[in-house]
């Protein structure tokens, strides 16, 4: 049908049913949701992924300008899908276009387009309805009571260390840009890493990697959210705006294998006989139209001493 319709394989076509084709296919996931769409519905979505562009484009233009400092993002995007996420998703859409000028961390970018900027007197186009933020779970606990200290240590720079633990799930991992905070001395004392990857859905990554005054990673956490690829949907359908079951879960690998790792062999073991203890919370933003439309979740993965 498709090939009937943008080429005139035996046919002719008119440029009516060319731009129906043509919208059919930019949003796909949304279309195939909707049993015989209508014109007036594509046109819909077709309106709806501007307005929401434009918004999205000048409420970030806010916040970027509101956290002027750059740390970079690293990115990922599917190029080589019929269909990408960039497509159909108006968020997507706008970080994609954008990526080489927002420099700040995601999780804050994405939160304060969800919740405003706390400020009644600044011209902030956000969404036009009110989002509502729920903490739907907090949780501590001991996840392994038997920790066994990884027998390796990093050489040269912790950042290289760091890179590696992303090559399962980056391919430019080499080139991964990681920042770090100085403590009072002027010497690093946590390493973060922002990462956003859009499949299905926008999943926004902040890490952070944490070191004690040997140099070795004690502690590390993530900040992760998850925003809804397939927010159109309920311009034309009352299907989730999640596209997908999410890629949060294959990182937390990377939290727990930099744990524990010295500078060298000599502080192998300096955390040994620990527990490994994780605690965090996650959160729900629902809107009126969209419903729930991101999901906020935080975990700490932390080395300690099981108590006399």
């Amino acid at each position: 049908m498709l090939c009937l319709l943008l080429t005139g394989c035996g046919t002719q076509v008119t440029s009516a049913d060319r731009i129906r084709a043509e919208r059919y296919l930019q949003y796909l996931p949304v279309c195939e949701k909707v049993p015989d769409i209508t014109e007036e519905q594509l046109e819909t979505l077709q309106s709806q992924f501007r307005t929401r562009c434009e918004n999205y484009e000048q409420t970030m233009y806010h916040i970027v300008g509101e956290n002027s400092y750059m740390n970079s993002i690293n990115y990922c995007f599917e190029e080589n899908k019929l269909v990408t996420l960039q497509n159909y998703s108006p968020m997507a859409s706008v970080l994609y276009r954008h990526q080489g000028e927002i420099g700040m961390n995601p999780i804050l970018l994405m939160r304060k387009v969800l919740e405003g900027d706390g400020n009644a007197s600044t011209a902030y186009d956000s969404y036009a309805e009110q989002i509502s933020c729920t903490e739907t779970e907090k949780h501590s606990s001991v996840l392994n009571p038997e920790w066994e200290s990884p027998k390796k240590n990093y050489s040269g720079k912790p950042e290289d260390f760091i890179r590696n633990l992303f090559r399962p799930f980056y391919d430019n991992a080499e080139s991964l840009a990681v920042g770090y905070t100085e403590d009072k001395e002027g010497n690093p004392n946590m390493y973060y890493v922002y990462l956003i990857d859009c499949r299905e859905d926008v999943e926004c990554y902040a890490f952070y990697f944490y070191l004690d005054e040997d140099g070795v990673f004690y502690q590390s956490a993530m900040d992760y959210l998850r925003y809804g690829g397939e927010e159109l949907n309920a311009c034309v359908s009352s299907a989730s705006c999640f596209g997908g079951d999410g890629y949060d879960k294959e990182k937390y690998t990377i939290l727990e294998q930099s744990l524990d790792i010295p500078p060298s062999g000599d502080l192998f073991g300096t955390y040994a006989e620990s527990e490994l203890c994780a605690s965090g919370f996650s959160r729900e933003y629902t809107s009126e139209t969209d419903g729930t439309i991101a999901v906020l979740k935080h975990d700490t993965y932390t080395l300690e001493r099981p108590q006399e």
